[in-house]
Formats: structure tokens, C-alpha cells, sequence
């Protein structure tokens, strides 16, 4: 990649707005319907973040919706596995939830990285694969998410950023469509932080799944260094990390718990853009 102008980058990433307009006006609207229909779960919120993510493959990467089966396009599964992801969250009960969702989160692993796989050792494979599983497990689970109210909205600022960066990195990083996804989905997460003090929230499971399946798209099959994934990886767990400790003291006003998270999140990620600009320096790319 020997130049890169960022302004026709932005340009395609305008059909993100469409998803970030439906979310942000369908989750608020919640709150205007009579109350006898006013949803009592996280269902119908979910239902509308889900609709949100499945639209930036639709308008990206239209492909991806016809071809879910095909094992050698790994990407193209990632719409199915969402939908698994939330049905099966949902059909199971409560007590069981955390292990299904678990296990969801294996087999859409081992469907992503299932071309790589093939091509490894038994060994390499199975340590690849389990410490990639490790590190999503850890990230997911360092976010704490009410049955009754969701996800907390600081807690969503760490998977904007992140979700951010990867839409920016990953057009240097020579896959423009990751990034046209990743910033598809950065949109849906603003939509959620902006819906939440409007009275609605969701639980962000089926978004955030998306981000670590794209995250694994760039690093197993994008031209993007373990060490940038890595940050933004650690940037994810630490947010998460911060915003459940930070909610559990439940003295620290949200103006000060937004600035905690935020500039924690916002350290790994600064490292992560440095060392992407160093990389496409040290490959000869400019701007």
C-alpha cells in the first residue's frame, strides 16, 4: 500500500449513519408506547441492536447475507452467528445462560478460524484457539450486565472507542471493508450510549460479540499486527474492568466514572494507533 487518502475512507463509511438513526430512534421510542406494552425484558432493545448490527453487512457487505455457509469466507458467517448468539441467549434458562452463551461463543470461534485451523497442527490450533477463547471469554464476561436494565451506558464507551479505532485501523491496515463494518458498528454503539439517558437501554451481548469477531477477523485474516489487536483487546478488558469496579463502590458520580473510563480505555488504544502508524511507516505506506 503506497498511498492512502483517508477522505474517500470517510466517504464510505456515510451508510453507517442508516443504522445509528434506526437505533437511535427505535430504542427511545420504547419509552413513548402505552405501558401495558412497554417491553419488560431486554428482548424487544435486543431485537433493535440486532436489526442495527445486521444492517452494515447488508449495506457493506451484501454478500455476506446470501453466502452463510461458505467455510472459506469466514467473515460472511458473522451475521449468522449473532442471530445464534442471541437466540440461544434467549431460549435458554436464566441459570444456564452464561454457559450457553459460552459455548455460542466456541462454536462461532471455531467457525471463523476453521480455514486457519485446518491449515496448523493439532497443537498449534488447539493453543491458538484456546487462548483467543481465553481472551474473549475474559473481555465478555469483565462486563456487567443487568437482566432487568443492561448494560451499563459508561460501560459502552470502552466498545465505542474500541469499535472506533478498528473502523480507522483497519483501511491503513489495507481492508477497507473491516473497517466499513467496524465503523457500522461504532455507530450502533453511539446510537446505545446516546438512547440510554433517553430511558432505554439493551445488553450489548450481541454487539459486542460482533467487535470480537471482527477483532479476530484482523488478526487471523487481515494485514493488522497481534500487537495492535492486542491493545485494542486489552482496551476492551480493561473498560470493562474499571466501569464493574467503579459500579460497585456506587459513590462515583457518572460525570467522573465517564472520565475513569474513558482515559483508561483510551491508553491501550493510544498505544495501538502508535504502533499501527509505526507499522505502515516502517512498510513504506503514507498518507
Amino acid at each position: 500500500m503506497e498511498t492512502l487518502s483517508i477522505t474517500p475512507a470517510v466517504a464510505l463509511m456515510y451508510p453507517a449513519a442508516f443504522p445509528f438513526i434506526v437505533v437511535l430512534l427505535l430504542l427511545p421510542s420504547l419509552r413513548f408506547l402505552p405501558t401495558k406494552w412497554q417491553p419488560r425484558t431486554l428482548l424487544i432493545p435486543d431485537l433493535i441492536v440486532l436489526l442495527g448490527i445486521i444492517l452494515p453487512f447488508a449495506l457493506f457487505d451484501p454478500e455476506s447475507i446470501r453466502h452463510f455457509f461458505d467455510p472459506n469466507r469466514p467473515m460472511d458467517w458473522i451475521p449468522l452467528l449473532t442471530l445464534a448468539t442471541f437466540f440461544v441467549r434467549n431460549i435458554v434458562p436464566p441459570a444456564s445462560r452464561l454457559l450457553a452463551e459460552s459455548g455460542a461463543m466456541l462454536a462461532g470461534l471455531l467457525l471463523l478460524t476453521l480455514p486457519l485451523l485446518r491449515q496448523e497442527s493439532l497443537t498449534q490450533g488447539a493453543l491458538s484457539l484456546s487462548l483467543t477463547f481465553a481472551a474473549w471469554l475474559a473481555i465478555r464476561f469483565s462486563y456487567p450486565v443487568d437482566r432487568i436494565r443492561g448494560l451499563d451506558p459508561v460501560s459502552l464507551l470502552p466498545l465505542f472507542l474500541t469499535s472506533a479505532s478498528l473502523a480507522a485501523l483497519s483501511p491503513l491496515s489495507g481492508s477497507l471493508l473491516l473497517g466499513q463494518l467496524a465503523g457500522g458498528l461504532s455507530a450502533v454503539f453511539l446510537a446505545m450510549c446516546l438512547a440510554a439517558p433517553l430511558g432505554t437501554r439493551a445488553s450489548g451481548i450481541e454487539p459486542g460479540w460482533m467487535l470480537g469477531a471482527l477483532l479476530v477477523i484482523g488478526l487471523r485474516y487481515v494485514d493488522i499486527s497481534a500487537d495492535v489487536i492486542g491493545f485494542l483487546a486489552l482496551s476492551l478488558f480493561i473498560g470493562g474492568v474499571a466501569g464493574r469496579l467503579l459500579s460497585l463502590r456506587g459513590r462515583t458520580g457518572t460525570g467522573k466514572r465517564v472520565l475513569i473510563v474513558t482515559g483508561l480505555s483510551l491508553l491501550p488504544l493510544a498505544a495501538g494507533i502508535f504502533e499501527a502508524l509505526k507499522d505502515l511507516k516502517n512498510q513504506g505506506g503514507g498518507y
